[in-house]
């Protein structure tokens, strides 16, 4: 049990100073000394573990073992840690009761879901059938291989998640779900700490609890992070999807877009939120389309030229050569009102999308000004649309499969629902 544990902290560590090596080239020195180190380490993580992980999967195809490039990883980061030294020195700030008690609360909820994560063995469906036997596959191989994919479900899914945990593997020599749900807790370290940190910036000292807890003890969110559906990637997808959004809300375009171009390669459903967001960063921020093209090229064409390569076959869902003829409208309101049924249900969401719709509500004039905002929300309707037409010409019988797959959808969206409710409430309240 220790060496998993450290194995998989030394892992955590990889990717921290690989993502601080990297994220030097995609911010400004001044504008990050003004953020404080849980920001820093939290934004860290997230790109070192979206980059580790794709060039250890670019690294495979010429045959090079993941020990190897977990290897050269280690060495980026050690430099990458030391070349960022000085940023960890902590602010001058005086800590407040309120930030005192802010913090606290969020150690405590990390406590608490680490354990809960650790005492439950690996058993909901999507993570025995193909997420965990990846991982698996890749620790047998030691590289990103055909053999290592094909078995099972889904062969074409990006592997983000199942390289991580692939790489605490490697690390202890056996095949530890222990080692690798250190990884993935990560993870949901990152998104906790980046949240955090967002909050006590854009909000009121005492509010950013309620907008904590709005989204840490909604049920769906929970039990991806510490619960029954640990194991998964759909909460990478709204974990970088919210990642994102805070950096675009606090004037950092280019890291946000980094991070959204990290969402397809977490899940193949984040692919129209990457599209979506890059295409109305194209249109709005002109210096920037250099910079979108050649990163949109870079992040987006290994994982697509590897499943061609290697004769991947697409997903076994979604062959749309055996639709038949059905009643179109019916089946577009059913899907309407399925969305319409989640996003109400309060044991499963709070009141994370009431909130939302009411912020938005009171804040079009804002919304329509703000380029920023104009962004998400074209990237959200666009998400929402393409969930709904999936829903509607899926040749699988639809309410079973709407059952099945709404609520990890609509957990792709909800972290970057509460974000936005947090900062358009904040822009409200300025007028009151």
């Amino acid at each position: 049990m220790i060496i998993d544990l450290f194995a998989g902290f030394i892992v955590i560590c990889i990717f921290l100073g690989v993502g601080a090596f990297a994220y030097a080239y995609f911010s400004h020195a001044k504008s990050e000394q003004n953020t404080t180190i849980i920001w820093r380490l939290s934004v860290w993580f997230l790109v070192g573990a979206g980059l580790t992980t794709l060039i250890q999967t670019i690294f495979s195809l010429p045959g090079i073992p993941l020990t190897i490039s977990l290897l050269v990883a280690g060495c980026v980061a050690v430099f990458g840690l030391f070349q960022q030294r000085r940023m960890f020195v902590p602010g001058k700030e005086r800590p407040t009761l309120s930030s005192i008690s802010f913090w606290s609360i969020v150690i405590v909820l990390c406590v608490l879901f680490f354990f809960r994560s650790f005492s439950r063995v690996t058993y909901t469906w999507d993570s025995i059938a193909f997420w965990t036997p990846k991982m698996v596959g890749l620790f047998a191989e030691n590289r990103v291989t055909k053999n290592a994919l094909i078995p099972f479900n889904h062969p074409e899914y990006p592997l983000m998640l199942p390289v991580s945990g692939a790489d605490a593997m490697v690390l202890t020599g056996l095949p530890s779900d222990v080692a690798a749900k250190v990884v993935l807790f990560g993870y949901t370290l990152a998104a906790f700490g980046l949240f955090g940190a967002f909050l006590r910036k854009n909000t009121h000292e005492w509010l950013s609890l309620f907008w904590l807890l709005l989204l840490g003890t909604g049920f769906i969110f929970r039990e991806h992070i510490a619960g029954e559906y640990v194991g998964t990637a759909d909460i990478l997808v709204g974990i970088y999807m919210m990642a994102g959004s805070i950096l675009l809300l606090s004037k950092r375009p280019r890291a946000a877009l980094l991070m959204w171009l990290f969402l397809p390669w977490a899940k193949s459903e984040g692919l129209v939120f990457t599209l979506a967001s890059s295409g109305m960063m194209f249109v709005l921020y002109p210096p920037l389309r250099k910079h979108i093209l050649f990163l949109a090229a870079a992040f987006l064409a290994p994982w697509r030229i590897f499943v061609q390569y290697m004769q991947v076959d697409s997903s076994q869902y979604f062959k749309f050569d055996e639709l038949y003829t059905r009643p179109w409208i019916e089946y577009a309101t059913y899907s309407i009102h399925a969305f319409r049924e989640e996003f109400r249900n309060l044991s499963k969401w709070n009141l994370i999308f009431f909130f939302f719709i009411a912020e938005s509500a009171l804040a079009v004039r804002k919304i329509l000004k703000n380029r920023e905002l104009i962004i998400m929300y074209t990237a959200l309707i666009a998400q929402l649309i393409v969930y709904l037409v999936i829903f509607t010409i899926t040749p699988e019988e639809q309410a079973s499969f709407i059952a099945a797959a709404i609520s990890r959808l609509a957990l792709h969206l909800a972290p970057t629902v509460v974000v936005m409710a947090s900062y358009l409430h904040g822009q409200n309240s300025k007028d009151i």
